[in-house]
């Protein structure tokens, strides 16, 4: 079973793979300023839950990048070889007719 993806489909899913890691970025980046004024306001306990959600933030804010990194390798990845493919059918299709 073969499975066709145009280039444009996979150019553009690269694209829209960057865009939400650019807005997950952006949002992250907002809670975490946006909390760290909160955190600032508490005592206690209460504080003590804040900076443990904090530190959990920017683990995620890691793990994200980590994610969309290897998915955007992989898109990258399967176009490489969608267009190495057509090279090489393109070669062998003008070898067949030059015989």
């Amino acid at each position: 079973m073969t499975v066709a993806i145009s280039h444009s489909a996979l150019q553009e899913a690269i694209r829209n793979m960057g865009n939400a890691q650019r807005e997950m970025q952006e949002g992250l980046d907002w809670m975490e300023k946006n909390f760290t004024a909160l955190r600032d306001t508490l005592t206690g306990e209460t504080r003590l839950s804040w900076e443990s959600f904090q530190e959990e933030l920017g683990r995620l804010k890691v793990q994200l990048n980590q994610e969309y990194g290897v998915a955007q390798t992989t898109l990258q990845r399967m176009h490489a070889r969608q267009i190495q493919g057509d090279q090489d059918g393109g070669r062998g299709l003008k070898n067949a007719q030059g015989s």
